[in-house]
């Protein structure tokens, strides 16, 4: 038996892991324990799974570490939303424990000190994202010479005039149930930017060898092209079941019939385009901040996180939000972070240059 411990348990990742439980497509895993910010549906969770659970609150890595330490975990899946995933991943990282981990700012802000950390401790990171998740075993006996991840395109692929963009259309993502800061850095592209900086750390690809590509679809989630000129892909239905699963408990632990099949034999299209960088500029100013070091990638994390509240709060009109990132990143950042303290005060110090711009 694989003992779980959820971290951002209420959120989207951990509902849907908490329901392949529930349905019996986990078999083989024990809740070992439950976290989340402050949903009051907690308690619940905790009496259903038997499984103590915590409110963790902020970035109190002491806190993440204790709650670890009581739970026992194999694994953790983490998460949780936003910045705040990085302390608890540094904490798993630093005692040694796998991570299962859907915090892709764990990885763009974290970088070569979470890697480096992981690596130490015999910590594996296993992404969770769809996108990183079929690289991830792509990459399994093969040697690739570029990397291509699939975006969705959003809700606004055939809208160039977003000023008016209301909340509730930039929240009406045409494929994926995520949500709320994720779904709009969905409809600007931004999520794609942290993705590229995420499977570049993780796979070591420098950013010329990764390629973005609009498909609407959302069934091939990723692909690699080798040096033969080959490309693999991992195709499934639009269902985060999968990669939550097999980074949990791996290829070949009898899995079986998490998604549904695609309808080879009836029929169906995919297509695949270019992305246009005038149209979606939170994407080109990601490949920026990868090219600029480690402090540009953080304030690029950070700037969009606060961006995005002050948009779903009213503060801020959607088509405010890529001008904002682009004068926060305008400030110098320093080339290299070597501590979690660094990193953190790197992010407040861009978080609040782009709050004084909202």
């Amino acid at each position: 038996m694989t003992r779980l411990l959820i971290l951002g348990a209420t959120g989207s990742i951990g509902t849907t892991a908490l329901d392949a439980v529930r349905n019996g497509k986990a078999e083989g895993i024990v809740i070992a324990g439950l976290a989340a910010s402050s949903s009051p549906s907690l308690p619940g969770l905790g009496n259903e799974f038997n499984a103590p659970y915590a409110y963790l609150r902020g970035c109190d890595t002491a806190e993440v570490r204790a709650f670890i330490k009581e739970t026992e975990p194999d694994i953790i899946l983490n998460a949780i939303a936003g910045k705040e995933g990085l302390p608890a991943s540094a904490a798993a990282a630093e005692m040694g424990i796998d991570i299962a981990l859907a915090n892709k700012e764990s990885v763009v802000m974290g970088g070569r000190f979470l890697l480096s950390m992981a690596k130490q401790s015999g910590s594996r990171i296993i992404p969770v994202d769809s996108e990183h998740s079929a690289i991830y075993h792509l990459l399994k006996g093969r040697k690739a010479r570029r990397l291509i991840l699939t975006a969705s395109g959003g809700p606004f692929i055939d809208r160039r005039d977003t000023g008016g963009v209301t909340v509730e259309e930039a929240l009406a993502h045409p494929t994926w149930k995520m949500g709320k800061k994720i779904t709009i850095d969905s409809a600007t592209l931004a999520n794609k930017g942290l993705e590229v900086m995420e499977a570049s750390l993780l796979f070591g690809f420098p950013p010329e060898s990764i390629e973005v590509t609009i498909h609407r679809q959302s069934v091939v989630h990723s692909a690699i092209e080798t040096e033969e000129g080959a490309v693999y892909a991992l195709m499934s239905p639009p269902d985060m079941s999968l990669p939550i699963l097999t980074a949990i408990l791996g290829e070949g632990h009898g899995l079986r019939n998490i998604v549904q099949p695609l309808p080879f034999s009836s029929g169906f299209s995919l297509t695949f385009s270019g992305w246009d960088r005038a149209q979606f500029p939170m994407l080109g100013m990601a490949y920026d901040a990868l090219r600029g070091g480690d402090g540009m990638r953080i304030a690029y994390t950070a700037a969009d996180e606060a961006v995005v509240n002050a948009f779903l709060d009213g503060r801020i009109a959607f088509s405010d939000i890529p001008e904002i990132v682009r004068q926060t990143l305008s400030a110098p950042y320093p080339a290299v972070c070597s501590s979690l303290g660094m990193i953190m005060e790197v992010s407040s110090e861009a978080s609040m240059a782009a709050e004084a711009l909202c």
